[in-house]
């Protein structure tokens, strides 16, 4: 079985941008730079046979590159002192949500179960242990005016995740987008969505 997630890959000027924002608060299990990205769809577990069939879906997907910028932080989680996780926002989500709704109906085509809840794009910078407490009032405040340079996203990703006691690792299983090549590649499959 495969864990598999779509998502942005987030480029190396906004995970730098990112960098100050990612300490500072007790019991955070911060993300590291490989660990970065903004989901657009939740897989979950399926078989490695159909692992082909989702790529081959993904691949129909056209879309316009578009701009990417982070702003400002938040929690998810009941009250500051119980939060889930970290998160860094997006500045223009449109074009997020838009491709978003483009993967649920994708995925949901080839009979996969999908969540169809609200989509809040971001990108996480930290987690917490289930019932964890922490204090987020100097990180949020000083954060707050987080600003990451805008990049031009011309692709989105298929991912693996395996999940350990220690971290959870993640590998590209496919690349998916109108500017891709063979050459962009590098370790997942590339498929140049271009008709």
């Amino acid at each position: 079985m495969l864990r598999l997630f779509v998502a942005i890959e987030i480029p190396t000027s906004i995970t730098e941008a990112l960098e100050g924002a990612r300490g500072g608060v007790e019991g955070a299990r911060w993300q590291r730079d490989d660990q970065l990205h903004l989901t657009l769809a939740f897989i979950g577990k399926v078989p490695n046979k159909q692992l082909t069939e989702i790529a081959d879906e993904l691949s129909r997907i056209h879309f316009k590159p578009f701009d990417l910028q982070l702003q400002g932080v938040d929690y998810f989680g009941k009250k500051p002192t119980k939060p889930n996780s970290l998160w860094a926002g997006v500045v223009d989500k449109e074009p997020l949500a838009h491709l978003h709704e483009k993967i649920i109906h994708a995925l949901m085509n080839i009979g996969l179960e999908m969540d169809t809840r609200k989509f809040k794009p971001h990108v996480t910078l930290a987690r917490f242990k289930r019932g964890a407490t922490a204090r987020l009032g100097d990180w949020l405040s000083v954060n707050e005016a987080l600003k990451t340079p805008t990049e031009t996203i011309g692709h989105f990703s298929l991912f693996s995740s395996q999940l350990t006691s220690e971290r959870a690792f993640y590998q590209v299983e496919a690349r998916f987008g109108e500017a891709l090549s063979w050459a962009d590649a590098e370790d997942g499959l590339a498929f140049n969505t271009a008709q």
